[in-house]
């Protein structure tokens, strides 16, 4: 392994923010995962898995530890089940499955990111998310033992899964697609593609900050008296936070160089010199509008490493 000092992380996320990492490796092999993760507690350190650098906001100060960048990247078609490492992007097993006829994807045109990520924060779009395609997972556990799971364990929800809630490591995910109408599918890409260079910004963000609101976790009615226009989403039942941040004219709103977005105001873009300060200051003050107005409370999708 070629472990790394001082580190600009910056130069590994999306939203190009991010200070120094005291240690950094790219690791390729399961076994290089192990013997970084042994290198980092034999020594004390923390350690902060990172895969695309999409999703995720790291500290100015960087992270005082070990960043493991996860390179794994195996990808193997079976018939219809498709063996994946958390380190392939998401865009590249879309179009890896499309070319072996195989649908069930087409959800995740558009979303950045690796594989691993998108099974760590259950990425989706228009109902339809990882938990409906993975089946299996192979993972490290906090023994840094090598383990399995199946989809029922993963404890899928909206935008989560277990791994959110411990320091399990993907390591590789097992998908079941579908053999299907392949020209509609790449229709349906193309469209879902346009629709989001159309819609969201192209300077650099982590991607969606908060998470949708359910129509279960607020009182609806309250939203409708407040000129909320609820029913405009109740197909699937979850009000934008990008429509609710919009209605509250904060589009273009800035804080130094982070601003929100004035295409799409779930993003906040850097135009140039934001700092994670910055950008976590402006994610306070459109919680604290939201709140104020509405009475919801606004939850992160993005990672905040800090």
């Amino acid at each position: 392994m070629n472990i790394k000092e001082k580190v600009l992380l910056k130069d590994y996320t999306t939203f190009k923010i991010g200070g120094p990492a005291d240690y950094f490796v790219e690791v390729n092999t399961i076994e290089e995962v192990q013997g970084a993760l042994a290198w980092a507690r034999d020594r004390g350190k923390k350690f902060l898995i990172l895969g695309g650098g999409s999703n995720i906001i790291i500290s100015d100060d960087g992270f005082a530890g070990l960043v493991i960048k996860l390179n794994l990247k195996k990808l193997e078609f079976v018939g219809e089940q498709v063996i994946v490492g958390p380190g392939v992007m998401l865009a590249y097993l879309l179009n890896q499955a499309l070319s072996k006829n195989l649908i069930g994807l087409e959800f995740a045109a558009g979303i950045p990111g690796t594989v691993g990520g998108a099974i760590r924060g259950n990425a989706g779009t228009y109902g339809l998310s990882m938990s409906d395609v993975v089946t299996r997972i192979k993972y490290l556990d906090d023994n840094y033992a090598i383990q399995e799971m199946d989809v029922q364990r993963a404890e899928f929800a909206y935008r989560h899964s277990i791994f959110k809630t411990n320091s399990w490591i993907i390591l590789q995910a097992e998908l079941t697609l579908a053999s299907g109408d392949i020209a509609a599918a790449k229709k349906l890409v193309a469209e879902r593609l346009q629709y989001r260079q159309d819609t969201q910004p192209n300077q650099p963000s982590a991607g969606c900050i908060f998470k949708n609101i359910r129509f279960e976790d607020v009182d609806v009615e309250t939203l409708r008296n407040k000129h909320v226009d609820v029913d405009k989403f109740a197909q699937h039942r979850k009000i934008p936070a990008g429509y609710l941040i919009e209605i509250m004219d904060l589009k273009g709103y800035s804080i130094g160089d982070a601003q929100i977005s004035e295409k799409h105001a779930n993003y906040i873009i850097n135009k140039g010199q934001a700092t994670a300060e910055q950008v976590i200051m402006l994610i306070s003050f459109i919680k604290q509008q939201i709140r104020d107005k509405y009475g919801i409370q606004l939850q992160e999708e993005v990672q905040i490493v800090v």
